[in-house]
């Protein structure tokens, strides 16, 4: 009699997976550590100094393990992690290899070079469905603009006074102010002539005094206020000082003679400062007003040109339709003081707290001077802050039309610099 049979071992179901079997939760815990990086995917390639950045391998072969697996991950692939474009060319091609769910990218950095600028503030402020932001990339919750915006030289508003600058400066104004004496006095005769040839005093003048003598020399100013004033301060307009009329003489006065000395000094003070560019002093009981971001207003107004301020109001207008632009307030083309809260808190309520703007952050890159990068460092250290891994300096995010603008200042060495560290290498 044969001897009774044994049932099987339960063989392993080929279909059954652990990952699967867990909960949904789980699973996208899993995927979060697997696909997100910190660091910024660089399409198309990988930047050599981002190599070394996140030591966390991205595992995107997970997406082939099955059909629920890719389903299940694509979206966290492209929404979860930020993607870095250096040209809009390569954007637009990115959208058209990838997968639909590309649409689902919510991050983006952009490295724009000074020359490309015109062709991303095209690209970025355009409406067209074929090439633009907004078509591309229409989930975007995060914008950074890395605007390189190469070697610079320090506004005038910033730069040092040179040694012995100051006395030379002074020497100079004084020489022009001394040949101005001449055609003030014959200004004081002509003025003198034309009061007294008035209708009601052709009879008085025998009673007008002679020209008084040319008033003394003006005390020579240092050259800092008067390169300050020449150069407009920081670098903007020059003021234009106008000259306003006298008022006229009330009704009995018409034959009093006026006082021609305070009349002339009035008039070669004024000249004076309209040749100067001095401002002319505030009134009595306002005090003076001190600008609290000095290093940041510099760069910006001395930087106007390389078009900061239109990459801005592209970038509102597009992913902020219909929210008004905040810097109008204060004036058209200032930039405005006002901080991300309060920004951020009116852009909430006009939307009616439904989904919340798109970030928007512009760094202003510059590379000046090792040496002046010191100073200024030195100089406003309520303004910059220092990164101790790369010695760079940047600035607080501040409001231009609502997005947020700072300046990094990167130092590079001089030649001299350059000079002393080629001298001390071994050259055997």
């Amino acid at each position: 009699m044969p001897p009774p049979r044994l049932p099987h071992a339960a063989q392993p179901d080929p279909s059954f997976s652990l990952l699967l079997s867990l909960p949904r939760e789980l699973r996208d815990r899993v995927y979060q550590f697997a696909l997100v990086s910190r660091a910024p995917f660089w399409w198309p390639g990988k930047a050599p100094e981002l190599a070394t950045i996140d030591h966390r391998n991205v595992n995107v072969a997970l997406l082939r393990a099955n059909k629920q697996v890719y389903t299940e991950t694509v979206d966290i692939l492209y929404s979860q992690n930020k993607f870095l474009f250096t040209h809009p060319s390569d954007l637009n091609i990115f959208r058209v290899v990838t997968p639909p769910a590309s649409t689902n990218i919510t991050s983006v950095l952009f490295r724009i070079r000074e020359k490309d600028l015109r062709i991303w503030t095209a690209y970025l402020g355009s409406r067209k469905e074929d090439r633009s932001l907004r078509h591309d990339l229409p989930k975007l919750r995060s914008v950074w603009v890395f605007l390189r915006c190469g070697t610079v030289s320090l506004p005038p508003g910033l730069q040092p006074v040179p040694a012995g600058a100051a006395g030379v400066g002074a020497a100079a104004m004084t020489g022009h102010v001394q040949a101005t004496h001449h055609t003030l006095g014959q200004l004081h005769h002509s003025i003198a002539q034309v009061l007294g040839q008035g209708g009601g005093q052709l009879n008085n003048m025998n009673h007008i005094p002679p020209p008084p003598p040319p008033p003394p020399q003006a005390p020579a100013i240092p050259f800092l206020q008067f390169a300050q004033g020449a150069l407009g301060g920081l670098g903007g307009h020059v003021p234009h000082h106008h000259h306003h009329p006298l008022p006229p003489l009330q009704a009995g006065q018409h034959h009093a003679p006026p006082n021609l000395q305070l009349l002339a000094q009035q008039v070669h003070q004024a000249h004076v400062n309209h040749q100067l560019n001095i401002p002319p002093p505030p009134p009595p009981g306002v005090p003076p007003t001190i600008d609290p971001h000095h290093l940041y207003n510099s760069f910006l107004r001395f930087e106007r040109e390389i078009g900061v301020e239109s990459l801005c109001l592209n970038l509102r207008d597009v992913l902020y339709p219909g929210v008004p632009d905040p810097s109008f307030n204060y004036g058209h083309g200032k930039v405005s003081s006002t901080s991300s809260k309060s920004t951020s808190g009116s852009l909430n309520n006009k939307n009616n707290n439904s989904k919340l703007p798109t970030e928007i952050k512009i760094m202003a890159m510059f590379r000046i001077p090792r040496r002046e990068l010191e100073r200024l460092i030195a100089t406003y250290p309520g303004e910059l802050k220092v990164e101790k891994s790369t010695m760079d300096a940047r600035t607080k995010f501040r409001k231009m039309h609502g997005v947020d603008v700072s300046l990094e200042l990167t130092g590079y060495p001089s030649l001299v610099e350059m000079g002393m560290e080629m001298t001390g290498v071994d050259m055997d």
